[in-house]
């Protein structure tokens, strides 16, 4: 029952901690993970995740946590302690900061410039178009375009409005690009 409890406790403060939805975000190095395991008051640490993207956390090897979701990260963990540690931990995985991951706004937007993504939630093109504060008057709608990673894209606003009558998002990433020139009329 006791066990229970603790597993009930963990995965209520699992829900109430992080800022980001922990399946859309995967943890970069900078993240500030805390890590925790139920009735184990010295294995509580905060840890920011360094470049190589391997944390040490209590006598663990060298866990990574890069490019994982923080439940992945927590099962990983889990797995490790369970194997060789403590029977069945109970125990929770964090983000308490986030690294601030931005985009480029330019041309003809009302605010170009570069733009904070938010940590709460993935964003779209249009999110993005909206981070810019929307089209200037004088905005080429039909020449969109998105740099990504030494890839251009181009599309027009119609095109986009069509992708998303069907459904379909086109979905922005750190250091991403985007791109509306002024109209020649």
């Amino acid at each position: 029952m006791k066990r229970y409890l603790n597993l009930l406790l963990c995965s209520l403060l699992g829900a109430l901690g992080p800022m980001a939805d922990d399946s859309v975000r995967r943890i970069i190095p900078g993240d500030v993970l805390v890590i925790n395991v139920a009735e184990e008051l010295d294995m509580k640490q905060n840890i920011r995740v360094p470049s190589d993207g391997k944390i040490t956390y209590w006598l663990l090897d060298a866990v990574v946590v890069t490019n994982k979701t923080v439940a992945e990260v927590r099962q990983q963990l889990y797995k490790m302690l369970d194997a060789d540690y403590i029977i069945k931990p109970a125990i929770s995985v964090e983000v308490s900061e986030y690294v601030k991951q931005f985009i480029n706004i330019t041309g003809s937007f009302v605010m170009p410039g570069r733009k904070e993504i938010p940590a709460d939630r993935a964003i779209d093109i249009m999110d993005a178009i909206a981070l810019g504060s929307g089209f200037s008057p004088r905005a080429d709608k039909d020449k969109i375009i998105l740099r990504r990673k030494g890839q251009v894209t181009t599309y027009s606003k119609k095109q986009l409005d069509k992708l998303y009558e069907q459904g379909q998002r086109v979905m922005i990433e750190p250091d991403d690009t985007l791109e509306v020139r002024e109209s020649l009329l």
